[in-house]
């Protein structure tokens, strides 16, 4: 499995088979990249609504060239006609991949309200993009895209969560917005396997 990541969550997955799906293709992503940019896309997983993880601009071409997009019921709304929408537990194959979705309660807002619903996705049983989620009991995951930052997201919420899902290997993610450094965090956690990818680098899962 190859992993490209490009600005705040939003990743490419490329399976074994060769088949590409998009994770989160939010404002952030589409601010610094065109559709045409990511290359070839099978299909595409949402993980809520917020605009970080899910911008008309990246997903409108797919949608209209019958790229399947995949969502919960929330964020599913707001993208529209087409979208697939998926709930807790289901297991489902996508572009060749097995893909598990798992809610998982949104980080408190900075006002202390609560996130709109949050569902993450673990994809072939290898690799678990959560959303902005960060505590999920009952899963585990060798790999794990890693929230750092966010409205209520120290690192120490980050390295707890890690932990809990037992990921042997982290990509730090979500740090644009709420701004963050990877590096420190790479440094400070203690965690093993920290991979801080520039946005467009890919690394090997």
């Amino acid at each position: 499995m190859r992993v490209t990541k490009h600005p705040q969550s939003c990743l490419v997955v490329e399976s074994a088979a060769g088949s590409r799906l998009l994770l989160d293709p939010g404002n952030f992503a589409a601010d610094a990249l065109s559709p045409t940019d990511l290359g070839p896309i099978d299909a595409v997983l949402v993980t809520h609504r917020h605009p970080d993880h899910c911008d008309a601009r990246l997903l409108d071409p797919l949608r209209e060239a019958d790229v399947p997009i995949v969502a919960n019921a929330d964020a599913a709304e707001v993208i529209g006609e087409g979208a697939r929408v998926v709930a807790d537990g289901q297991r489902f194959e996508l572009a060749g991949v097995d893909v598990i979705a798992h809610d998982l309660p949104h980080q408190v807002m900075v006002d202390g309200s609560p996130g709109p619903p949050n569902t993450g996705f673990l994809l072939d049983g290898r690799l678990f993009h959560p959303g902005d989620g960060l505590s999920l009991d009952g899963v585990t995951a060798p790999s794990l895209a890693l929230p750092i930052a966010g409205p209520s997201t120290s690192f120490h919420d980050a390295y707890r969560f890690a932990i809990q899902l037992g990921a042997s290997t982290v990509i730090p993610v979500h740090y644009a917005m709420f701004v963050a450094d990877p590096r420190l965090f790479a440094d400070k956690s203690g965690l093993g396997d920290v991979r801080v990818l520039a946005d467009g680098q890919a690394t090997q899962l």
